[in-house]
């Protein structure tokens, strides 16, 4: 008799010939959240507000110390982590500027992860926000979901503030005269009355309700903790000690979110579905610099917008018992089209097919109770392009002007990345210079034009382009 991790192991083949194709092929369910910062929960440091429901996730699954998105910012993140590819592939380095045109969305060219599932039988699902276009031909529904319930890119918490909820505006933030929330059920606008996290959370329910006797591929994007800041007054009601307002509000976000986590678990185990259904949790970036001292990236610095780890790493989690160990940490750099390539896997798509998947399956390797290989992690935000290569991070950064610089970080030793060692080891720099040469063969260069601003990062001026 196989043990379950053993049972993981063997091939889709050989379950196919004595099981069904449901009892072969486990569910996925991938949960995003918005701007959530590496410390924004317990799992990761968090002390001024709990989140039992993802640090039991954790506990029960592996946590990565040292998990990635590649883009500091939400488009694309997610185009990267919808195909399974670095979107420096096809030019998608920057958030679209303009609204509802193809030329501003994920290009027709790209295969989704839930193109490839639906291939292999998958229903798949889409709750939350997209990002990635609504033209005919660009609609998450032309894009390989079955199902769609959510929204285009921004939306509101609320249709209506009352007295008692939480509203924090951040600097530079107007007050936003129109409450719509934008949702869309399929292709059909639709209005809600309540608040935007349970709403998503409700639509992700009702598809593990109708779904459960299938195979099922479900993305769950939320928009929490992203802003704008705001909560009912029930979720301010909960962290009443905390004084700031500006903190309590964006405790209340997370708190809300821990929520959705724990009835989508629920969800699973009321259906008999826990130890068939590989979980992921991740973010979509860090939390941003407007935010700083409310949010929290933990000891790295930069935020949103910033190549330093502060934008890009981020917390990440897989759960499925009895294949995955309980409460095991994993330090081996790896990113977010890791995570999505290594549930496509489970599908039995074929991972070679074109276009080429830049993720890494890792499933075989944590299954069997091994730590992941080292592999290279990239990155590219138009002129700024970076790698991170086991201990070491080099990213060839803009300078105001036009002019480059190296800047070279040993993550091992300084993972706030405040020192540059370019100079004393051209070796290093060198070796990781060709490996970002070598990343950038087959780019192709940045499809819109980016805003930018400057920053200090270790004693250098640097142009941020996002």
């Amino acid at each position: 008799m196989f043990s379950a991790r053993s049972w993981w192991l063997i091939s889709l083949a050989v379950l196919a010939a004595v099981m069904s194709p449901a009892e072969a092929r486990p569910n996925v369910v991938v949960i995003v959240a918005d701007d959530l910062g590496y410390r924004d929960v317990g799992a990761y440091g968090a002390k001024a507000f709990a989140t039992p429901n993802i640090d039991r996730l954790a506990s029960e699954g592996i946590r990565f110390s040292d998990g990635y998105v590649t883009a500091s910012i939400c488009s694309p993140s997610r185009a990267g982590f919808h195909t399974g590819r670095y979107q420096a592939r096809f030019g998608q380095d920057f958030n679209p500027r303009l609204r509802e045109t193809p030329e501003f969305s994920l290009p027709a060219s790209e295969v989704t992860i839930a193109q490839r599932a639906k291939q292999q039988g998958y229903v798949t699902g889409l709750v939350g926000k997209w990002h990635l276009g609504t033209q005919t031909g660009y609609h998450p529904m032309d894009r390989g979901y079955d199902e769609y319930f959510g929204f285009a890119s921004a939306a509101v918490y609320l249709p209506q503030l009352g007295p008692d909820d939480g509203r924090y505006l951040v600097e530079g933030e107007n007050v936003r005269a129109q409450r719509r929330q934008g949702f869309t059920r399929d292709r059909q606008p639709i209005d809600e009355a309540g608040f935007l996290t349970e709403i998503v959370t409700r639509e992700a329910i009702d598809f593990i309700d109708r779904h459960a006797e299938d195979p099922f591929f479900l993305v769950v994007t939320h928009h929490a903790p992203h802003v704008p800041i705001e909560a009912p007054a029930a979720y301010m009601r909960r962290l009443a000690h905390i004084s700031d307002p500006a903190l309590r509000t964006y405790g209340a976000m997370i708190v809300s979110l821990d929520d959705s986590v724990g009835e989508i678990l629920g969800a699973l185990q009321r259906k008999n579905l826990t130890d068939k259904t590989l979980v992921i949790f991740f973010s979509d970036n860090g939390c941003p610099h407007y935010l700083a001292g409310t949010c929290s990236n933990g000891m790295f610095s930069g935020f949103k917008r910033d190549l330093r780890d502060g934008g890009v790493r981020v917390p990440m989690i897989w759960r499925q018992p009895g294949v995955l160990a309980a409460g095991r940490v994993v330090s081996t750099p790896m990113n977010s089209l890791d995570a999505m390539v290594s549930a496509l896997s489970i599908t039995g798509a074929n991972l070679s097919a074109a276009p080429r998947l830049d993720g890494r399956n890792l499933l075989p390797e944590l299954a069997a109770g091994r730590d992941p290989k080292t592999a290279p992690i990239f990155w590219r935000a138009g002129d700024n392009i970076a790698v991170r290569d086991g201990r070491w991070k080099l990213w060839q950064a803009r300078e105001p002007g036009g002019g480059r610089r190296d800047l070279l970080f040993d993550l091992m030793i300084d993972p706030a990345e405040t020192t540059n060692l370019a100079a004393n080891n051209p070796q290093v720099r060198s070796r990781l210079s060709a490996r970002l040469a070598e990343f950038e063969q087959g780019n192709i260069a940045p499809r819109w034009q980016a805003r930018t601003a400057v920053v200090d990062i270790a004693g250098q001026k640097i142009e941020l382009t996002f």
